[in-house]
């Protein structure tokens, strides 16, 4: 994952922000059930994307009345510190677990090759998601910027880029006509919020998580394998063989690892939300393509168009 960078402070970060973002937004939690049946897809790399970078968002998102699946495209083989066989298998279990921790409805892994997915066919992963974006009927994308600055991983930037144009191609109704013919309708994604992933990349949507914070360390606590999800029982068990204690870390490993994460692994987010006066908050690019319910056309008809 890599969210954090030793070029860049987060201060420093918010001054890097490109001017041609657009205007920054601040989203709020809205009342009620707004969003209740809509679909939304979060797509990651690795495991700990998702939870690192809009964790917070998806718990607001999911009780805003969403209903949310994952898909994670690569096997995560070289995260874990073990065998290549039990790092993939490491990392499946655990994002089925922070996925349930979020609530999502369901998950898919595509299993490409960690580290290698800029040797992969892009006709074949941006297939796959266009299948699962019409299938799924989905209205809203959470993933990587496809143009995203500074972003050295290529499974981040390959995944970026197929979502890009995976949310455009699935509304084209000749391309995969055999998707219609098994009754999977062409279904346009509109709507995208692209993840803050390195300093210097442009936002302009700012979204308050602080009342999901708690859903959030859920989520990271159960990325073991990477994501420091238990670097606080790790601590905890090296400060006990040393003969010493941290307040902090409680009485049990659960503990130590919720509050290691709320201590030392969100600092980001709580600098993202002090210019806003926020406890917490995550940043993305956010794009809304949905035309408004009276086009241009349409209007100018209605204040032009004589009778015959």
């Amino acid at each position: 994952m890599g969210k954090h960078s030793i070029f860049a402070t987060p201060a420093l970060a918010a001054a890097m922000a490109p001017a041609d973002a657009g205007e920054v937004v601040v989203e709020k939690d809205q009342p009620g059930q707004p969003h209740k049946g809509k679909v939304f897809a979060a797509v990651h790399a690795h495991l700990d994307d998702v939870p690192h970078y809009a964790g917070g968002l998806c718990a607001k998102l999911l009780r805003e009345g969403y209903t949310g699946y994952i898909i994670r495209t690569s096997n995560d083989e070289k995260c874990g510190g073990q065998t290549t066989a039990t790092n993939i298998l490491s990392n499946e279990q655990e994002h089925l677990k922070m996925a349930a921790a979020l609530g999502f409805r369901d998950v898919f892994d595509f299993y490409y090759q960690n580290h290698e997915m800029d040797g992969i066919s892009a006709l074949d992963i941006r297939g796959r998601l266009i299948f699962l974006f019409r299938l799924l009927k989905v209205d809203t994308v959470l993933s990587f910027n496809p143009w995203g600055h500074g972003e050295e991983n290529p499974d981040h930037w390959v995944t970026g880029r197929a979502v890009e144009e995976a949310c455009w191609m699935c509304g084209m109704p000749n391309d995969f006509h055999e998707h219609r013919e098994a009754g999977i309708q062409p279904h346009p994604v509109l709507e995208r919020y692209y993840f803050y992933g390195r300093p210097g990349q442009p936002f302009n949507r700012v979204v308050d998580i602080s009342s999901h914070l708690e859903k959030k360390i859920d989520a990271i606590v159960e990325c073991k394998s990477q994501g420091g999800g238990n670097l606080g029982s790790q601590l905890r068990a090296r400060l006990a063989r040393e003969r010493r204690r941290l307040t902090l870390l409680g009485n049990d490993d659960r503990t130590a690892d919720r509050e290691y994460v709320r201590q030392f692994l969100l600092d980001d987010d709580r600098e993202y939300g002090k210019p806003h006066n926020l406890a917490y908050a995550e940043r993305f690019y956010y794009l809304d393509q949905r035309r408004p319910a009276k086009s241009k056309v349409d209007d100018y008809v209605e204040k032009n168009a004589v009778s015959l």
